[in-house]
């Protein structure tokens, strides 16, 4: 039986080899190639974050795994609330080799605009299990209200 080996060209220094180029693309994904940054020849950060709203307010919950508290930051500049941190390179130890290496470190940013309707002032943030919730209440104005009909 024949063994298949997978054979690649070693790129010169300074360049990426296409199969590279693929993989990052892939992990990050290719249909926002914003989030493939160019001058740094790999993926933009940018954790997972889901965004619902309830009667309340908007929940926003975003993906650190491995972070702590203290690693995140959260801004809010007029009606921009800014998530920011760094991921930290994993440490390397005498004697071990990297056979396959996908974990991505770095610096990363996410942002959204917030509506009229958010109380800023009254953003609560917790972080748990590698997850930063954020909530963001409705001002009590914004909320909706109830008007009873009566009958004449």
């Amino acid at each position: 039986m024949v063994k298949l080996v997978r054979w690649t060209t070693p790129a010169p220094r300074g360049y990426r080899t296409l199969d590279q180029v693929v993989d990052d693309l892939w992990r990050s994904g290719w249909s926002n190639p914003a989030r493939y940054n160019t001058d740094t020849a790999r993926p933009v950060l940018r954790p997972a974050m889901d965004v619902t709203q309830d009667e309340t307010g908007v929940i926003v919950r975003v993906d650190l795994p491995g972070l702590t508290a203290e690693d995140v930051t959260v801004e809010v500049h007029g009606d921009l609330l800014t998530i920011s941190g760094e991921i930290k390179t994993a440490e390397e130890r005498e004697g071990e080799r990297y056979h396959v290496r996908e974990r991505c470190a770095g610096a990363f940013k996410r942002s959204l605009r917030l509506g009229d309707t958010v109380d800023a002032e009254h953003i609560e943030a917790t972080f748990e299990n590698g997850v930063l919730t954020l909530a963001l209440p409705t001002r009590p104005e914004a909320q909706p209200k109830r008007i009873d009909v009566r009958t004449a």
